[in-house]
C-alpha cells in the first residue's frame, strides 16, 4: 500500500488547531489593546449650608455634584469622604447610599457633616461669619465601584465655596 505515512493525517489536524488557537489569542489580545479603561469621575462641591445645631455638634449639609465621562452608568457605593475648609480640615465622614451616575452625565447628591464645636470653633466661627463669602476647598472622596469589580477608586478635587451659595470649581 502506497499512502501517507501513519502519523501525517493527525499532524494535519493538530497543526489547524494550533492555527486556531493562536488566531483566537491574537484577536483577544487586539480586543484587549483597544478596551479603554474607566475615566475617573469628577466631583465638586456645589454648596454648604449651615444645618441643625445639637448640642455641642453642628451640622453642615454638603452639597456635591459627581460628573460621569464614561459611556456607561457608574455604579457607587459607599462614598468615604475627607473636607478641607479654608485651610482647616472640616471633617471626614461616609455615604452609604448607593449612587448612580449615569452615561456622561451627573448625579447631585447632599451629604450630612457634622462638627463638634470644641475641636471646631475657629472654623465654624470663621464660616459663620464670613456667609457669603468665598472659601477654597479641598475635597478627598473615595468611592467602590460597583462596576466590572474595579473597587475603590479616590479623586482629589480643590476650588471655591461661598456658605449657603453656590460654588465655583
Amino acid at each position: 500500500m502506497l499512502g501517507a505515512p501513519l502519523g501525517v493525517p493527525s499532524l494535519f489536524k493538530a497543526n489547524s488547531v494550533n492555527k486556531f488557537f493562536v488566531a483566537a489569542i491574537a484577536l483577544l489580545l487586539s480586543a484587549c489593546a483597544s478596551f479603554s479603561p474607566i475615566t475617573k469621575p469628577e466631583v465638586a462641591i456645589t454648596r454648604i449650608n449651615v444645618g441643625a445645631s445639637n448640642g455641642l455638634q453642628q451640622q453642615l449639609l454638603v452639597g456635591l455634584q459627581l460628573d460621569n465621562p464614561n459611556g456607561f452608568e457608574l455604579n457607587l457605593g459607599r462614598l468615604r469622604y475627607e473636607m478641607h475648609l479654608a485651610g482647616s480640615k472640616l471633617a471626614s465622614g461616609s455615604f452609604n447610599e448607593e449612587v448612580r451616575v449615569p452615561a456622561n452625565g451627573q448625579s447631585n447628591i447632599e451629604v450630612p457633616v457634622g462638627i463638634n464645636l470644641l475641636s471646631g470653633i475657629g472654623l465654624l466661627r470663621n464660616l459663620l461669619s464670613n456667609v457669603g463669602a468665598d472659601l477654597d476647598y479641598e475635597l478627598k472622596l473615595s468611592a467602590d465601584v460597583g462596576n466590572f469589580g474595579l473597587g475603590d477608586m479616590t479623586v482629589v478635587k480643590k476650588g471655591v465655596v461661598g456658605i449657603n451659595g453656590r460654588a465655583t470649581p
